[in-house]
């Protein structure tokens, strides 16, 4: 199994119709931003969160197969495809859930890489949610939020009817 690590910076800019939108992206581009702000002496982002994540790649079928949480080995013609395919998705998996801690509102950063390899594994966020967690999320809202929301026009439909 190869292991790697891979340094993520969460920052938040304001867009030229005023409002705040988080970006995530690598340390080293993170550092480039700030030289170009100093250099250009502007204000530089806010820095919201940066960890290391770490990150783990299969070399054959077997680890691929354990590492998406299987525990049996199929008949593949083309190993290399296969491990190239796997690797590429396992990767966007765990990306995906290294940005979405780095955003978290209650991510708090460590000393150390945080693994993420358990995210290859797991239900995608999206499956696991229910419409009404969906909605809310598009809305930017929590779902007790979108409950209270829904609540109140049920009563005002209620007291015009």
């Amino acid at each position: 199994m190869i292991s790697t690590t891979k340094t993520k910076v969460a920052y938040q800019e304001v867009d030229d119709a005023g409002k705040k939108k988080t970006y995530i992206t690598s340390e080293t581009a993170w550092n480039k931003i700030l030289k170009e702000a100093t250099e250009k002496n502007e204000t530089a982002p806010e820095l919201l969160a940066t960890q290391t994540f770490a990150y783990k790649l299969a070399e054959n079928v077997d680890e691929a197969v354990t590492l998406a949480g299987g525990n049996g080995v199929g008949e593949f013609e083309n190993i290399d495809v296969f491990l190239s395919v796997f690797n590429y998705g396992a990767s966007l998996r765990q990306d995906n859930e290294a940005n979405d801690k780095l955003t978290d509102s209650s991510f708090v950063s460590s000393e150390g890489a945080l693994d993420v390899s358990y995210a290859v594994a797991q239900k995608s966020e999206r499956s696991r949610m229910t419409p009404e967690e969906k909605a809310a999320k598009t809305l930017g809202i929590s779902p007790d939020q979108l409950r209270a929301a829904l609540a109140t026009i049920l009563q005002q439909q209620g007291a015009s009817a």
